[in-house]
């Protein structure tokens, strides 16, 4: 769930849909903070004009005795949590309605032992001294922070909120057409990978720019799968009509062979040219039956089959074979038990027969053959490996191909299907088919579906 979820971020419309949100909430915070800057300003003055009215107001006491009775007369009328109003006459006691200590300019505040408390969040300060006294009044700055604490819910119960709502929509939204998006991704590479019936079938209602993407992909994949079938069924119809004619050709040139006196130029041309026809019959004979198992027509008899037993048989019968070439087989099965698949037993055997075929075609005489079956959870591993010289790995998908042969094997026997049928074979069978390098060597490895009797 969480790698889902990571991959979904990684997704464009999703990082798209956060990078929208994380704009709209920075312009939405850098615009509340600007009018608070403006308002806290505007309040800042505010303060300081009563500070300066109030100062003003005590300018009119012109002795020491008037500004101690206007001090005391206002000092005690004054809530010092709002204002606070302190003289420091010359001679005589503090007089106003809280403590203070004067440092320069600015001076620090404690309540009086009997009095109300101060403001908490501090005051704006002045001090005046003359032959009065020493002055101090001091404005209260909670509308400052009353503003700032506001400012904070503000952002707190309505900014937040909007923006966690929003980023949700916005995810919402965004993961379904990450969704789509991940859905084409996964359609183009199963048409890559060959599967040309992938589609991406989106739902016609839908007019966006994902919908005729998607539309695209399905008209650019119908009619590469129509150019491929139309390019298969030309190939096996060739084929079908070439059958015959040249079975008739291979026929009559072996009458030809039989006819040359022996050791003659005749029959030694007669006998390549013999060769060569049953060469061409062969192909023809691979590409038909290549045809048919695309065409899903031995699928009418899949049963259940011991693919330990087929391979066993196979190991058997190209055992001397490999001898004699001066190869080594070697085999391993699990022991005393079947494999069950569901398949053809003659194409399965097939395939085994065209991988050690083609082992030891393409391999020196020294070289070792392993072939090897395995079971790994639900599914049977075949697998051929040699230690040849391998093939590229950028050929691997092309040797797959039909008639398609590497540049160093166009000296050796071999018509170009080998692979290519056993391709065929295991789409037929829902398997998969893999080339990888078995350092050194080609290793082929074909997976099947473990077949489960149902129970009695």
């Amino acid at each position: 769930m969480a790698a889902r979820a990571l991959d979904l971020l990684r997704t464009t419309p999703v990082r798209q849909a956060i990078g929208v949100v994380a704009l709209v909430a920075v312009i939405s915070l850098g615009s509340t903070g600007v009018a608070f800057l403006r308002i806290r300003e505007g309040l800042a003055e505010t303060i300081q004009t009563s500070l300066d009215q109030t100062a003003a107001g005590f300018s009119t006491a012109t002795t020491a005795e008037a500004l101690r009775q206007q001090v005391t007369a206002e000092a005690a009328a004054a809530d010092p949590e709002l204002r606070v109003i302190v003289l420091i006459p010359p001679d005589g006691p503090t007089i106003g309605n809280a403590v203070a200590q004067v440092r320069g300019e600015t001076a620090q505040f404690a309540p009086l032992l009997t009095g109300r408390p101060l403001s908490e969040y501090g005051y704006a300060v002045r001090v005046q001294t003359d032959d009065r006294g020493t002055l101090i009044l001091g404005e209260s700055r909670d509308p400052l922070g009353e503003m700032a604490g506001i400012f904070i819910a503000l952002v707190g119960f309505s900014l937040v909120p909007t923006v966690i709502l929003s980023l949700f929509a916005a995810l919402v939204i965004a993961a379904r057409s990450a969704r789509r998006v991940v859905h084409i991704e996964e359609t183009l590479v199963q048409l890559a990978d060959g599967n040309l019936e992938a589609r991406v079938a989106e739902t016609p209602a839908r007019k966006d720019d994902l919908a005729r993407i998607a539309a695209g992909i399905d008209r650019m994949a119908g009619a590469q799968e129509q150019s491929v079938a139309a390019l298969k069924q030309v190939s096996s119809d060739i084929a079908h009509d070439l059958k015959t004619p040249v079975q008739r050709i291979a026929v009559l040139v072996s009458d030809l062979r039989d006819r040359a006196l022996d050791g003659s130029p005749e029959a030694d041309l007669a006998e390549r040219a013999v060769a060569e026809a049953d060469r061409a019959v062969g192909v023809f004979q691979s590409l038909l039956q290549i045809a048919q198992i695309e065409g899903g027509s031995p699928k009418a008899r899949f049963r259940p089959v011991d693919l330990a037993a087929v391979v066993a048989t196979f190991a058997d019968i190209y055992g001397p074979a490999a001898e004699d070439s001066g190869h080594k087989l070697m085999v391993d099965l699990p022991s005393g038990q079947p494999v069950l698949v569901q398949g053809d037993k003659d194409l399965l055997g097939q395939v085994v027969a065209n991988l050690i075929e083609n082992a030891l075609r393409h391999t020196s005489a020294d070289s070792t053959i392993r072939l090897a079956l395995s079971e790994t959870g639900d599914k049977a591993i075949l697998s051929v490996a040699d230690n040849g010289p391998g093939i590229p790995q950028a050929e691997r998908a092309l040797v797959l191909r039909r008639l398609y042969r590497l540049e160093r094997s166009r000296t050796t026997p071999g018509n170009g299907l080998g692979l290519a049928l056993v391709a065929a074979v295991a789409d037929l069978h829902d398997a998969r088919l893999e080339l990888s390098d078995a350092a050194p060597g080609l290793a082929v490895t074909l997976s099947f579906d473990r077949y489960t009797p149902p129970p009695i």
